[in-house]
Order: C-alpha cells, then sequence, then structure tokens
C-alpha cells in the first residue's frame, strides 16, 4: 500500500478533526447559554414541570456525547498505530515509505 502524502492528510484527516472541534466548541457555548436559561427558568418554576420538558433532548444529547468519545477514541486508537513507535508526525523518516526505511 503506498503511503499517503502529507497533504493529503491534511486535507483528509486534519482539517476536518479542526472544523468538528470548532463546531463543538460552538455546541458547548451554546449549552452554556442553555445552562443559564434552566438555571433562571428553574428558579421562576417549579422543577419538575422544567425536567420534564427537557428530558428526552438531555438523554439524546448524552447518548451523542456516548458516541462521539467513543468515535473519538477510535480515531485516537487508529492514528497511533497507524505511526510506528518512536516516530513523530514532523520527523522527516516518518514520511518515507515502508520500503525507504532503514530498520
Amino acid at each position: 500500500m503506498t503511503e499517503a502524502s502529507p497533504a493529503n492528510l491534511e486535507l483528509a484527516i486534519a482539517l476536518p478533526l479542526g472544523v468538528v472541534a470548532n463546531q463543538l466548541m460552538r455546541i458547548e457555548t451554546e449549552l452554556r447559554f442553555l445552562n443559564m436559561k434552566a438555571l433562571a427558568y428553574a428558579n421562576e418554576r417549579e422543577k419538575g414541570d422544567l425536567a420534564a420538558k427537557t428530558a428526552g433532548g438531555l438523554e439524546k444529547i448524552n447518548a451523542a456525547l456516548d458516541l462521539i468519545r467513543g468515535l473519538v477514541a477510535d480515531i485516537e486508537a487508529h492514528i497511533q498505530t497507524a505511526r510506528p513507535p518512536g516516530t513523530s508526525s514532523r520527523d522527516p523518516a516518518s514520511r518515507k515509505p515502508f520500503t525507504d526505511r532503514d530498520d
């Protein structure tokens, strides 16, 4: 199998991961805002009403977060196993095809 060029890896994996990370940071900001609203609402009304109306959405969010954690762990595992031990992604030797490496 031929080794992917650093530019291809950047476009295929690194850049999309950066986009996803930024999206997740925006979602975290939105959740903080919703948390502040929920706190203000809970102080004004009965908490049982708020809990009943939000339970489904919170369940979906928790399920999605569990799936995301699993996928992130899988990506990390694949990236770690793809690189030979002791090499860095910045090490020029790690960019050589396996047949050109000195063992």
